[in-house]
């Protein structure tokens, strides 16, 4: 597999329109499927609506997603998430159907990242820093790094189906793990942190670098 640095998008930008029409006139709520309704529920004119979905106005992220939200089609949603470069592809919604079925597919894949990450660890032994990797070690760390990704689809496709076939409240889940995590210091909690957290890399760096002009 080569090195290809350029993003795979299964989805053109041109179709984000006929993904939400398509959503809007799917929606399992018959009343969300009026342009009237999701309209005032977005606060934009029908016109606009309508220019969205024939594809004369690419509309802003946020606002696709909410139109996502409104009328409860998660996997439109996963789609403009894709295509916005923001996400994985939208898993097959038949996939879903099963909340057994994403179990036993997260606990395989769970055991595939894990052996992986074994083997990564392995592989760490042997790598040098400023040493470049030679091919054959390029290619293993490719299939590792696959394995470790199939983990985080199997992840989102087993919370979408206990969203879908459980209705588990999977803002509120976001909102707990973020908050939990905030107190672990796992994530960056705001934009000032984080250009904290650039100012004293960026030093860090600069005593290195200096460190090494000295020796």
């Amino acid at each position: 597999m080569s090195n290809n640095s350029s993003r795979t998008i299964l989805y053109s930008p041109s179709q984000i329109g006929t993904v939400l029409r398509v959503a809007r006139e799917r929606s399992c709520q018959v009343e969300r499927r009026t342009k009237r309704y999701l309209s005032h529920a977005l606060g934009i004119t029908e016109r606009r609506l309508t220019n969205i979905e024939e594809g004369h106005s690419i509309p802003p992220f946020e606002l696709a997603i909410d139109w996502c939200r409104i009328v409860q089609d998660y996997t439109a949603q996963d789609k403009i998430k894709h295509i916005y470069q923001v996400g994985l592809p939208a898993t097959d919604p038949r996939l879903l159907e099963s909340v057994p079925d994403q179990l036993n597919n997260l606990v395989q894949q769970a055991e595939g990242a894990i052996n992986a990450a074994e083997s990564l660890k392995r592989m760490s032994k042997d790598m040098r820093p400023g040493r470049s990797i030679d091919e054959q070690t390029r290619i293993e760390l490719m299939k590792m790094a696959e394995e470790i990704l199939d983990i985080k689809q199997a992840a989102e496709a087993t919370l979408s189906s206990l969203r879908q076939n459980w209705d588990l409240d999977y803002e509120q889940v976001v909102k707990n793990w973020t908050r939990e995590a905030i107190s672990d210091y796992v994530i960056i909690p705001s934009v000032s942190y984080f250009e904290d957290l650039r100012k004293e890399q960026y030093f860090e760096e600069r005593a290195r670098s200096f460190g090494r002009v000295e020796h």
